[in-house]
């Protein structure tokens, strides 16, 4: 969600050109007392004019107007979304547009400053439909920036701060709005208007400032129903990245009992076929054992030594079964992760787990 210039690939021209025809016969039909003052006040107001052309000579996507609807837009907010000329674009062609680098970030829209028009990267993933809303709420947002004056950002820029402070330095946001401000200084507070009026709630707890939620009443009608919407994605990404690092961290937990349990068999059952080697020799040796007792006694001790080295073996092996399990469960979330990162265009490292055990303990050798 970025504020990139890209050059148009329409005219804009030739869109004010056609609409232009419509709004001057309008104009004449109404009365022709008002042409002066009505032109006068069009030169002094190109933009609104710009815009109202735009809306009345384009109908808007279907799509987008479903996302207008689910994010609780205002008619201004609709206005201004249909007045930048929204586009849901495949990824190939939402990149040319839209060419921001942003490792582990992912750029789902772009309102493009030159042309005033707003790029929507195409989100597949049903599990992910909450978020086109979002993004699109997002980025009317950026056109919304775009058309105040300078006096009214500057007004917003004390209360936007600390509606971000008081978010805490432990929040999500903090990271999302260094990595914004370390590609452009200048993205910050643009980014925070567009990202706090459409992720952060209001109500109870520190909220927002009335200033700001007056303001955002603008352009939403129901500003809850949007920042619900980034919520439900939020906790999705949140409960799969809990799996990850829990099923990592269990991984890795097996792999070093794994490891410490192995070592520790060998070592027992390398001092076990040395003792049995020893019984073995002494059973062998006419008068080794002088009383059938104590030889007993002492074959008795190794049994008991073999089948305890042989229970350790086979929980030790049991570790090594539910480790490997485990890790085939990592890479299909890892899947899970890598598919959802790529609907939301982004590229991301796999969480990895140590790497399954080599074999299992080998059996203890036998008793005499």
């Amino acid at each position: 969600m970025t504020t990139p210039a890209v050059r148009s690939t329409r005219s804009r021209a030739s869109r004010i050109g056609r609409g232009a025809l419509i709004a001057v016969a309008v104009v004449a039909i109404v009365a022709q007392g008002g042409v002066i003052a009505g032109a006068a006040w069009v030169a002094a107001n190109p933009r609104p004019v710009s815009d109202a052309l735009t809306v009345w000579t384009n109908d808007l996507d279907p799509r987008i107007e479903g996302y207008a609807a689910q994010a609780g837009l205002s008619e201004r907010g609709r206005f201004l979304l249909a007045a930048s000329l929204p586009e849901i674009l495949a990824p190939a062609e939402f990149e040319r547009v839209c060419r921001v680098s942003a490792p582990g970030i992912g750029v789902l829209g772009c309102y493009a400053l030159e042309e005033g028009r707003i790029h929507l990267y195409d989100v597949t993933d049903d599990d992910l439909s909450a978020l086109e809303p979002v993004v699109a709420a997002h980025e009317m947002l950026h056109a919304a920036w775009d058309r105040l004056e300078p006096e009214e950002r500057t007004a917003l820029v004390e209360p936007l701060e600390a509606a971000f402070a008081a978010l805490g330095p432990d929040h999500e946001l903090v990271e999302r709005i260094a990595g914004y401000e370390e590609r452009d200084p200048a993205s910050r507070i643009p980014e925070l208007y567009a990202i706090i009026g459409t992720e952060v709630r209001g109500g109870e707890g520190p909220g927002l400032a009335p200033v700001l939620e007056q303001h955002y009443a603008t352009f939403f009608a129901d500003r809850s129903r949007v920042v619900a919407l980034a919520e439900q994605v939020q906790s999705l990404f949140a409960q799969l990245e809990q799996q990850l690092l829990a099923l990592a961290a269990r991984v890795d937990e097996l792999s070093a009992r794994i490891v410490s349990e192995q070592e520790a068999y060998r070592v027992d059952s390398d001092a076990f076929t040395a003792d049995l080697a020893v019984f073995e020799e002494r059973a062998a040796t006419p008068g080794g054992y002088r009383s059938q007792s104590v030889f007993l006694a002492d074959r008795g001790a190794l049994i008991e030594r073999q089948d305890a080295l042989r229970a350790r073996r086979d929980a030790t092996n049991a570790l090594v079964d539910e480790h490997n399990a485990l890790l085939v469960e990592l890479e299909t979330l890892n899947a899970e992760a890598a598919a959802l990162n790529q609907a939301i265009n982004v590229e991301a490292q796999p969480l990895a787990g140590t790497a399954p055990a080599e074999g299992d303990v080998e059996e203890a050798p036998p008793g005499g």
